[in-house]
């Protein structure tokens, strides 16, 4: 029986291992949720480091595949950024090999898997001169992977005692329609892709279920997924998006590409070493003098790291009190 050919098999470390986008977002919620239950339990644990690692790799090759398979410009940018943030932490120089993140990211996701073949050397393709395939919603590509795999995390934190304030059944709905969008999405870009379409529509079987709705065929589940989502959406971005030169320089996605964390070498050397989209106020930011999490310096710190506080962050010159719930993505 031949194999399916997709988009992001043009990619020597993608054609030799085949992974399915189910495989990789199973993967990638994996390690997302090993490295937050680690930071929230015990953040001086001598295993963060391997787990962040570890989070950028699959993470990466996740938002990597996407961006292949979709041709969209955010993700192609989170992978490159997954990819150099991966390649700080391993410890490689500039004049290094391989010289690009996202060839590293490649690489190591190759040889995670025994592959012999680990550059990013494009396999022979015929040019394709079509248009992408539209995004079925406004919000950010990056953005939607990271809700994906920060509802899964936390909804299976929350089944803890530590964590008695989450709403577990509100993580796993928020969960489902995210997942359910990106099988979407990503099984439309590759009509090939049959698994892709059958989890898609599964997880649309599943919400319909969740929210008691009488079950439908398989397309019109799919688009239940996007039909819950807007009504999910609170934040009211596509009815009222940031101009292209905000002030918050966001350049009107809503969201700023922002270093979180960085790695602490001994005296007042940092190396960035983890991004994040954070929301965009739409003006410069500064941070409160009250903030309670961090006595209003910006920062809290962890053993060897140092973590940008986004609790107290407020418009810049304007009277907000800080708040302690989080203003990221």
């Amino acid at each position: 029986m031949p194999v399916s050919h997709h988009p992001e098999h043009t990619v020597k470390a993608y054609r030799d291992e085949r992974p399915s986008i189910t495989r990789l977002i199973l993967e990638a919620r994996w390690a997302h949720y090993r490295l937050t239950d680690a930071l929230e339990y015990d953040p001086d644990s001598d295993a963060v480091p391997a787990l962040r690692r570890f989070n950028l790799l699959h993470a990466g090759a996740l938002v990597d595949v996407l961006a292949l398979r979709t041709r969209d410009p955010d993700l192609y940018e989170a992978a490159r950024d997954h990819g150099a943030l991966l390649r700080e932490v391993d410890g490689l120089a500039l004049d290094d090999h391989p010289h690009n993140g996202l060839d590293h990211l490649r690489a190591q996701y190759a040889r995670l898997h025994q592959h012999t073949h680990g550059d990013s050397c494009l396999a022979p393709q015929a040019t394709d001169d079509s248009l992408p395939p539209k995004r079925p919603f406004l919000r950010p590509g990056p953005r939607l992977v990271r809700q994906m795999l920060d509802t899964y995390a936390w909804a299976n934190l929350g089944l803890t005692s530590r964590f008695p304030a989450v709403d577990v059944a509100s993580e796993q709905r928020r969960h489902l329609m995210t997942r359910g969008l990106l099988l979407d999405w990503a099984a439309t870009a590759a009509p090939a892709d049959s698994a892709a379409a059958v989890a898609a529509a599964t997880a649309g079987h599943a919400l319909r279920a969740l929210d008691r709705r009488p079950a439908l065929n398989d397309l019109r589940a799919r688009a239940y997924l996007l039909d819950a989502f807007r009504d999910f959406d609170d934040q009211h971005e596509d009815e009222d998006p940031h101009p292209h030169n905000c002030a918050g320089r966001c350049d009107g996605t809503g969201e700023v590409l922002t270093v979180l964390t960085w790695e602490h070498h001994g005296d007042d050397n940092y190396t960035a070493v983890h991004q994040e989209p954070i929301l965009c106020f739409g003006a410069p930011t500064a941070h409160a003098s009250d903030c309670a999490t961090c006595g209003g310096h910006g920062f809290t710190y962890t053993t060897g790291y140092r973590e940008l506080c986004l609790d107290g962050r407020i418009c810049d010159g304007e009277p907000i009190e800080a708040t302690v719930a989080s203003q990221g993505a």
